[in-house]
């Protein structure tokens, strides 16, 4: 007997086969990055439970998981280079194993376990991302991810669904029950659609123009609904994204009129760009009350200046190992003479990855991610000079780092950290760096 199999080989010309496979594998992609920003997901499962439930908790991350285990059985055949291995993302392989090692020593094992399980799930599909797809492919994938849930969002509140704005202080929420969840999807599509417009004005293949108009518009609605949302963090974050991507275009041009070797790239250039970015982030995040105060006089940080002082002085606590990644903050002892705050929040993050990280892991946790940046961006020097849009891979990595001071984005099955994997990789057409 012929199995379909059998019938699609004989009836479908060779070459249409992988074609084929490339659309499925594509719109895979499409649905596992549209889930990763969490909306989708909790959306589904709203009317399955209470939000606190377990059982609704370990539905909600099964659900992520299934989603995940074909992007890792793709990248397992595929394989990651030894090249790759020995740089910057056997770093951030060995940051998710140290967090996954951290649950031996947690104060909260269960949270951490669970929590540094689904870290290390969602670097894997980030690897995945960068070692499938070229740069363009990944813009044009994440692009499209973002869509879906951006476009529910405004149906939601068009047609007034429950949550869908918060009419205390009027602004959206849409499907994601929070306008910080909302926020960043909306600006990845905006800074997505961006980037492949800069490479249509750049390349000017046929029907640019019209390709370019129709990117044009969804910039437009993404930045709209982005505005909507009224969140001040993902807004800071396109604001260093912009920096970023204007630093390294300045550098092209620079490069173009005069030769700059790659040694004086590696020892001033890359040196001069780190000084300007850590100090834009660290004054954005030093000052932002005052600075964000100038556009919103009601500006409200629902605390988190209280949860960043709770964290530091846990993390005096242990320095060095760490409280166990996600332990600290499902840890009585963790609050001290301060309680109170145990018995009157239902908080279990400190609302900044940064914190999260020294938490979690410790001076080593973090000198393993620090390292990790620090190596991946000395790899991306010779792409963000040559390649079309390669200021994406840098602009991209500083986003995701702007908008995690303020939230904990470096998190598993969130779309967030997968960005910031896939960034700090690179694209398949990319040349591995030998150092």
């Amino acid at each position: 007997m012929t199995t379909q199999i059998d019938y699609v080989s004989v009836h479908l010309p060779r070459h249409y086969l992988p074609s084929v496979l490339n659309w499925i594998e594509y719109f895979y992609v499409v649905v596992l990055l549209a889930l990763l920003t969490q909306g989708p997901v909790l959306k589904l499962w709203e009317g399955s439970g209470q939000s606190g439930s377990s059982v609704l908790e370990v539905t909600k991350y099964s659900t992520y998981l299934i989603f995940q285990l074909p992007a890792i059985v793709l990248l397992a055949r595929r394989g990651i280079p030894q090249n790759m291995l020995r740089g910057p993302v056997g770093l951030l392989l060995c940051f998710c194993g140290w967090m996954l090692l951290s649950t031996a020593w947690a104060t909260a094992s269960s949270y951490a376990l669970v929590a540094s399980v689904s870290l290390f799930v969602t670097c894997l599909a980030g690897l995945y991302i960068a070692r499938s797809f070229t740069l363009l492919q990944q813009l044009t994938l994440f692009l499209v991810a973002m869509q879906p849930g951006l476009i529910l969002s405004w149906y939601a509140v068009r047609n007034d669904w429950s949550g869908a704005v918060n009419f205390d202080e009027n602004y959206w929420v849409g499907i994601y029950f929070n306008r910080n969840s909302f926020a960043p999807p909306a600006a990845l599509g905006f800074l997505a659609a961006g980037a492949l417009a800069w490479i249509l004005i750049v390349r000017r293949p046929r029907f640019w123009g019209p390709l370019t108009i129709v990117l044009a518009d969804v910039m437009l609605l993404n930045i709209g609904l982005l505005i909507r949302t009224k969140s001040s963090t993902s807004l800071g974050a396109i604001g260093v994204f912009i920096f970023v991507w204007g630093f390294w275009t300045i550098v092209r041009q620079i490069q173009r009129k005069t030769s700059i070797s790659a040694r004086q790239m590696l020892q001033t250039i890359y040196p001069l760009f780190l000084l300007a970015i850590i100090l834009l982030t660290w004054i954005g995040f030093r000052f932002q009350k005052p600075l964000l105060g100038l556009f919103d006089n009601k500006l409200d940080f629902s605390g988190r200046t209280l949860l960043w002082r709770f964290s530091w002085d846990g993390f005096l606590d242990k320095p060095i190992f760490g409280w166990g990644w996600f332990s600290a903050w499902n840890t009585p002892n963790f609050f001290h003479e301060r309680e109170f705050w145990w018995a009157i929040s239902s908080t279990t993050w400190s609302h900044s990855a940064i914190m999260d990280v020294l938490l979690g892991g410790g001076i080593v946790g973090a000198g393993l991610f620090i390292l990790a940046i620090l190596w991946s961006g000395a790899r991306q020097l010779e792409r963000a000079q040559t390649q079309i849009a390669g200021q994406w891979t840098f602009a991209a990595t500083w986003f995701v780092l702007a908008a995690a001071t303020q939230e904990s984005f470096v998190v598993g099955n969130h779309f967030m950290w997968l960005l910031l994997v896939a960034a700090m990789s690179g694209s398949r057409d990319d040349r591995i760096a030998k150092f």
